[in-house]
């Protein structure tokens, strides 16, 4: 007895149905963690590639895009040389590592990494040591190293906790592709030498620091377009700067008297200036009341 056309056609539907269903099943065997659910357990892998974790981020260092290191062993002194397989990663963070002494060579290896953050606020302090490896790095183009260098405390002449400010690494100046530099809060008294190399740089920051004179080097950084020297207790900048058309020069909490921050607008016409304090005090940024005349003595 021959079959209809739709029976044919009903047959053959339910075929396929069983065998989409059997291939299903297979491929579900094949891949078990497949259909875990995101976030399952601590080995499920952010898709970003973001870590906050070494440990994770060692098991996987193919898929690290993204590390930071804030809540780590407080008692750690070295990152591990393993830090050099991150070989993707792009962007690395520390924070609050008090007792951290130095990076590892091994740094070197991350080609990829675009920034290098160590901030601080004012909450903490570090004073590590940067690795020399550091001028492998062609595509770095953040560097911020906010309380990085010294350990001692804001304002402070000396600590029997840590160290001096720890130098920066001559192969600082290998970095020629670095934007941005900060090295706020560090106990540096003069610009460091390396950052003349630095032709690409587009942002400086030095607050927070005792630099009395910005070297004229700093002028002849042709793609400057942000030089910060908050708090330095009053910073002599050198004419070349003027050379650098649409500067902001960041000067707030310097105690510069009126008079002084009308000369800097007159000797520097193309720049931006921004005297503004931070703890609103007023009273810097104004002059003194002029004395009045004494009148002779009536007889």
């Amino acid at each position: 007895m021959r079959s209809s056309p739709l029976s044919r056609f009903t047959t053959g539907l339910l075929t396929l149905c069983v065998f989409a269903t059997l291939f299903g099943e297979v491929n579900a065997r094949r891949a078990p963690h497949a259909a875990a659910p995101r976030g399952a357990t601590a080995e499920v892998l952010q898709e970003d590639g973001a870590f906050d974790n070494l440990e994770q981020a060692l098991r996987s260092p193919e898929k690290v895009r993204r590390l930071t290191l804030q809540q780590e062993d407080p008692a750690m002194k070295h990152l591990p040389a393993e830090l050099g397989t991150l070989v993707n990663l792009e962007t690395l963070e520390l924070a609050c590592l008090e007792n951290l002494e130095a990076l590892p060579e091994e740094m070197g290896r991350l080609r990829r990494l675009r920034e290098l953050v160590i901030d601080n606020g004012n909450g903490c302090s570090m004073n590590v040591s940067l690795p020399r490896s550091i001028g492998r790095l062609e595509n770095l183009r953040v560097l911020r190293l906010y309380g990085a260098l010294d350990g001692r405390d804001v304002g402070a002449e000396d600590s029997a906790r840590a160290g001096r400010p720890k130098p920066l690494p001559d192969t600082l100046a290998d970095l020629r592709n670095l934007e941005e530099l900060d090295l706020g809060r560090n106990g540096i008294r003069t610009v460091p030498p390396q950052v003349a190399s630095l032709r690409g740089l587009k942002k400086l920051s030095l607050d927070y620091n005792d630099i009395r004179e910005v070297p004229s080097f700093v002028g002849e950084l042709k793609n400057l377009r942000e030089l910060s020297i908050n708090a330095n207790g009053g910073t002599r900048l050198p004419q070349s700067l003027a050379g650098l058309k649409g500067l902001k020069v960041f000067m707030g909490n310097n105690r510069l008297k009126l008079a002084a921050q009308k000369s800097l607008r007159a000797r520097f016409p193309s720049a931006v200036f921004n005297f503004e304090n931070e703890y609103d005090d007023d009273a810097a940024n104004q002059e003194p009341p002029k004395p009045r005349a004494r009148r002779g003595r009536r007889r």
